[in-house]
């Protein structure tokens, strides 16, 4: 069966900003079936239109389903995923620059951060588990991160140099993740 592979954007980007225009190009053309959700209203985002567009857009969730999310797309995941009534086997996740608690000077994304989460039921449903961090990165510092991949039990790459992983910060291919896709044979 073939793999789906759904990419969650984060505050105030869009499915062509950053690397997500390459992750397209590069796993579409491997026979990926990868999606780029555009998330509704990103600059002022609302937690609820954000999870709904999850529910709306993913139609199944199994072992041939993997989530690659960036930023406020990682919390947005993790709730849904926590949220998910009956949640089945998951291929798993790689999140870049994850955090699950407030970022000063963000007030305005607190929502998206106030409801627990259910970690040991997505850590024991999602077989791959992956979050990269920057040791530079200047929005989310990657102890954020580093937390999250403890609570999931979840691989942990720390780069040195790539900011906050926007095309600002001259990010606008990640290899790591194919190569991560590659190393695990999805």
């Amino acid at each position: 069966m073939k793999k789906q592979i759904y990419v969650i954007h984060g505050y105030g980007a869009s499915p062509d900003k950053h690397w997500f225009p390459w992750l397209k190009r590069i796993l579409g053309n491997k026979g990926y079936e990868i999606e780029i959700l555009k998330m509704p209203t990103p600059e002022t985002p609302k937690v609820n239109e954000w999870i709904a567009k999850l529910k709306k857009d993913i139609e199944i969730i199994n072992e041939n389903t993997y989530f690659v999310a960036h930023s406020l797309g990682n919390i947005t995941l993790l709730r849904y995923l926590s949220e998910y009534e009956n949640l089945n086997e998951v291929g798993g996740f790689i999140m870049v620059s994850a955090f699950d608690r407030p970022i000063k000077g963000f007030e305005e994304l607190h929502p998206f951060v106030e409801t627990s989460l259910d970690y040991k039921k997505i850590s024991e449903k999602c077989k791959l588990k992956v979050i990269i961090a920057a040791k530079d990165d200047y929005l989310v510092p990657f102890e954020f991160s580093k937390e999250i991949s403890k609570k999931l039990d979840a691989e942990f790459y720390l780069i040195e140099n790539a900011g906050h992983f926007l095309d600002r910060d001259g990010i606008t291919e990640l290899p790591l993740i194919e190569e991560i896709i590659q190393n695990n044979n999805i």
